[in-house]
């Protein structure tokens, strides 16, 4: 009876190190996989950066590649600056993720006290390219972004476009566009959209510069019209609209893809972490869904990871760093 019992004990003793062993395996396994994800944002509710993580969630989900919800974080605070001090304050950390756009490369050479940068955060993946496009009011005499520059010309330093920041990419390329073509105009800075879309039809600026949601509606009812595409290829959506290139406008030190939206992780994330994001935005940007996303926005799908994406953001950040130096000159 004594050694039955004790083979009976050390059989349940073998059992209980298999059992305890394979869970520290499946610890380990689990260990990059990341939970109660938060996907932390630079702008408020209803903001650019704010939808686009809410429809990347939204996405995922329905095509099954998230089986649970990442809540949208909002760290408005400096127009990129806040939302990068927040990721960097979490280094090393798997569970928060941070839509990220061209603004927080811009931000590191406007804001030299800024405790974190785009350069210390790991960058996981760029998903899109946002086409900027010119926009006038319906009764504009400019029918073509020619019209307006040869009018800068005659009217040196009158004429106004309306926009972001000072900072953003919509202000840098319209000063590097004066410069390649030997004209000067005003620029009327508003934080939200909807300031500048009634400023323009007001008649207080004569262009904006932006995404197609920007103005679509205002197109679609009449109240505006589209004279110009930057960037290497017209839109899908307003194919008869030409780019500036096509007009005869010199582009050079403007980059063909000026404003994108990517994903960006803590400083120091694991690879093996940085690894299972890809994996989802790899087939994210893959459905049917997303593509009609895509469409939607205007925008088009632009999948970079890895050495290239590394390389692609280097000569961003050069070609931005050249912009900026404009913009310091301008204030």
């Amino acid at each position: 009876m004594v050694t039955k019992v004790s083979h009976r004990l050390a059989w349940l003793a073998v059992v209980g190190a298999l059992m305890t062993l394979l869970a520290s395996c499946n610890d380990e396994q689990d260990a990059t996989k990341p939970g109660n994800v938060q996907f932390v944002v630079d702008t408020g509710p209803g903001g650019g950066s704010d939808l686009f993580a809410r429809q990347i969630v939204k996405i995922a989900r329905q095509d099954n590649l998230l089986t649970e919800n990442w809540p949208v974080l909002s760290r408005p605070q400096g127009g990129g600056l806040g939302a990068m001090n927040f990721m960097g304050e979490k280094k090393g950390q798997p569970n928060f993720i941070s839509a990220f756009t061209s603004k927080w490369v811009s931000s590191s050479f406007t804001e030299p006290n800024a405790t974190t940068t785009v350069k210390d955060l790991t960058i996981i993946a760029m998903l899109a390219d946002e086409q900027q496009i010119v926009a006038v009011p319906a009764n504009s005499p400019y029918h073509s972004f020619t019209d307006f520059i040869a009018a800068a010309k005659n009217n040196p330093g009158q004429l106004v476009q309306v926009g972001g920041a000072y900072q953003s990419v919509d202000n840098l390329a319209a000063l590097k566009i004066q410069e390649n073509t030997g004209t000067s105009w005003k620029y009327l800075s508003f934080a939200d959209g909807g300031p500048r879309i009634t400023a323009l039809l007001r008649g207080d600026a004569q262009i904006m510069i932006g995404a197609q949601t920007d103005f679509s509606e205002q197109v679609a009812a009449g109240q505006m019209r589209l004279i110009g595409v930057l960037g290497d290829a017209r839109s899908k959506q307003y194919p008869d609209v030409p780019t500036l290139a096509e007009q005869g406008i010199p582009m050079q030190g403007i980059p063909d893809q000026l404003q994108f939206r990517g994903i960006a992780g803590p400083p120091g994330m694991k690879p093996e972490t940085v690894a299972y994001y890809r994996d989802i935005f790899a087939k994210l940007v893959k459905t049917p869904d997303w593509e009609k996303y895509m469409q939607e926005e205007g925008d088009r799908t632009q999948f970079v990871t890895g050495g290239d994406l590394a390389q692609k953001m280097s000569q961003y950040s050069q070609d931005i760093q050249q912009l900026i130096t404009l913009l310091k000159g301008k204030h």
